[in-house]
């Protein structure tokens, strides 16, 4: 990254003032927080680049960048925490049924079993395992309803 010019870095404190005020006022946090916030993204490391130009933009426009930002870190953070847990419960299950892995993934697949686990991941993977193998275990006996 190209270190900004002098004007760029002259409009910067500003910028970020701007864009901070637009985070307190959005989230509802105080300064410190705000300045957290914005200083833990991507957004703001290019915000000083001279090719980015960024610091012409509105600070209402810049906000919206971090959100889209943060809800991306959201959604792929959410997603290895949810192939962890589909991992967690076809290895576990393995162990509970004693049945080979590869047994275990295709009746998971077939018996919409994964699906089912997405679908719930908000609950089950809160619970402890015993819990959640008797989950699956009841949803294969009912036919997977």
């Amino acid at each position: 990254m190209e270190p900004a010019n002098k004007i760029e870095q002259a409009i910067m404190p500003f910028k970020v003032q701007q864009l901070a005020e637009v985070i307190m006022q959005k989230k509802r946090i105080g300064l410190t927080d705000a300045l957290h916030y914005l200083y833990g993204t991507n957004l703001y490391r290019q915000l000083d680049s001279d090719e980015a130009k960024w610091w012409y933009m509105s600070g209402a426009a810049l906000y919206e960048i971090i959100e889209s930002e943060k809800k991306e870190q959201k959604r792929l953070l959410r997603n290895r925490k949810l192939s962890l847990f589909l991992i967690f419960c076809i290895e576990n299950y393995k162990n509970y049924t004693h049945r080979p892995t590869e047994e275990v993934l295709t009746l998971f697949s077939t018996r919409r079993v994964l699906r089912f686990l997405r679908e719930n991941y908000d609950v089950l993977h809160t619970q402890g395992k015993e819990y959640i193998m008797e989950e699956i275990k009841g949803f294969l006996e009912h036919g997977g309803k």
